[in-house]
């Protein structure tokens, strides 16, 4: 191959390639810095004649899909001024390393993405070993990371419906903090009995959906003055309501009824200036026709519009009407979710005071499932902390 040809690839302007060697499995390249003098750091001035040189071995992206290893020849040179004997530095090239940038980040993205790791050893002329340890060892990943101020705890499945984890994320950074085995009450507060008390003691708000398990678990460590259930869980639980309200409706309708009806799922809750005249007037005859259906949409619009509220005190109490309303009513579904707001009251009123959500956690826990599966699973329970912590987390 060309040398100039092989320079235009390689696209390292401080460097001219010098020899090529064109081994079996490999392609060796021999570079030498394009500068043939250097200024002595000492007195100044400026060296040319060359002593001694050393050289420099580092593994580089492949060239036509033939892994390549990079031979750069360092020089010595003599001061005609001072004893002085200084070696030439490269700005392209971290100081001992024995691998480029540009491969080191190409292979981490690509084993993140769900490429086999022999396979990356393959094709880069490295070991399985290396592709692990560049990846997950070299990142922060890896590393034991402290608690914060806000965290966020939610559960994740290893196998669905079998085994599942409990991953702790810190909301404040948007970061996983640990994941570890188990999600019962004792794995949780062995977990964070393990943990330095300052770091414990650093904690004022736990972020968590209405798990009974993790809410007692939070309550022995930090009382429940620091327990928030957010807005996601709630409103979810009550759409959830409405929709088996709607399931009761769709058996009473012939099938083209049934049909219209579903066409409107997504617009029941949404405000009159988001729909056209036509929904509108569709929504407004399905309520006239069905008046368990608008009660129970009309308690889910007020209870979305509690979350919006300023003011811990007058929350309380707008809260307490809508159990109260809620208990009151016909509609079975609606006296389910009052019970369960009178479970939860305090950790949903604390929502006002804090308002933070535990979306990073869920988007996280997505996150898990698209690596075990990249992965076809991950049956190390190491590995899988490792890759998780290096795929969420800033590395």
């Amino acid at each position: 191959m060309d040398i100039y040809g092989i320079e235009a690839l390689l696209a390292l302007p401080e460097f001219r390639v010098v020899d090529q060697v064109i081994r079996p499995t490999q392609l060796e390249l021999h570079l030498q810095r394009r500068a043939t003098s250097i200024v002595c750091p000492r007195c100044q001035t400026c060296c040319s004649h060359v002593q001694d040189s050393r050289p420099r071995c580092l593994r580089d992206l492949p060239i036509l899909e033939r892994p390549v290893l990079l031979w750069v020849h360092l020089r010595r040179f003599a001061c005609p001024q001072c004893p002085h004997r200084p070696w030439e530095q490269s700005d392209t090239f971290g100081a001992r390393v024995k691998w480029t940038a540009r491969l080191y980040h190409q292979v981490r993205a690509e084993l993140l993405g769900g490429c086999p790791s022999r396979q990356l050893a393959q094709r880069y002329g490295l070991s399985e070993r290396t592709v692990f340890r560049w990846t997950f060892e070299r990142s922060r990943g890896g590393r034991p990371r402290q608690l914060g101020r806000v965290i966020g705890i939610d559960e994740y499945a290893r196998r669905k419906g079998h085994r599942y984890n409990t991953s702790i994320v810190d909301l404040d950074k948007g970061r996983p903090i640990a994941t570890f085995k188990g999600r019962r009450a004792e794995d949780v507060i062995a977990w964070f009995k393990g943990r330095p008390q300052a770091e414990l003691d650093r904690v004022e708000v736990v972020v968590l959906d209405m798990s009974k398990t993790y809410a007692s678990a939070i309550q022995e460590l930090f009382g429940e003055s620091v327990q928030v259930i957010d807005r996601f869980h709630v409103v979810k639980l009550a759409v959830e309501a409405l929709d088996e309200v709607l399931r009761s409706v769709h058996k009473q309708l012939d099938p083209e009824e049934a049909k219209a009806l579903k066409k409107l799922r997504r617009r029941w809750l949404k405000s009159p200036n988001q729909l056209h005249v036509d929904e509108l007037i569709a929504r407004a005859d399905w309520r006239r026709r069905f008046p368990q259906l608008r009660e129970v949409i009309d308690w889910v619009q007020e209870l979305r519009r509690w979350f919006e509220r300023k003011y811990e005190k007058p929350a309380r109490e707008a809260l307490v009407k809508l159990i109260e309303r809620a208990s009151q009513s016909a509609q079975e579904p609606l006296k389910r979710m009052a019970g369960t707001l009178t479970r939860w009251f305090e950790p949903i009123v604390h929502y006002i005071r804090n308002r933070y959500s535990n979306g990073r956690t869920e988007g996280f826990n997505n996150k898990i499932k698209l690596i075990q599966r990249m992965a076809y699973g991950l049956r190390n329970e190491h590995n899988r902390r490792k890759r998780i912590m290096a795929y969420c987390g800033k590395t």
